[in-house]
């Protein structure tokens, strides 16, 4: 369908995070950012090939910021992701648990809330 798009109505192609940055003005947001905190799922080597956190640490790196990704898990190839942009990531969950526990909105929010404050007391440490 995309080439139908391209060659019969002149369409052109776009990267779909580039799509969603520019439609919230993500931009706007980051331009004066130290820090630039971005998510996914599961963070692996996958994610490294342009998802969205890719794509929204390459926007960070424009105007300077360091990223850091959190993610429900993440895999040993996550450390690609490094080399995209992203300066540091962390999983949230802090022990072993089922798939469904770790995707209660409750412990997710509660993992969340515990990985951040312990990113943004390292911040502060070494600030």
């Amino acid at each position: 369908m995309g080439f139908a798009f391209l060659a019969y109505l002149h369409g052109r192609l776009r990267s779909g995070i580039q799509i969603v940055l520019d439609s919230i003005r993500l931009a706007e947001a980051v331009q004066d950012a130290d820090y630039v905190i971005t998510g996914e799922g599961s963070l692996d080597a996958q994610t490294a090939m342009g998802k969205a956190p890719i794509g929204v640490a390459k926007l960070a790196k424009q105007y300077g910021a360091k990223v850091i990704a959190l993610a429900g898990c993440t895999t040993a190839d996550a450390a690609e992701c490094n080399h995209q942009g992203i300066d540091s990531f962390f999983s949230i969950v802090d022990k072993a648990m089922p798939l469904e526990e770790a995707m209660n909105k409750e412990t997710a929010l509660r993992n969340m809330t515990n990985t951040a404050q312990q990113v943004f007391n390292l911040i502060r440490a070494v600030s």
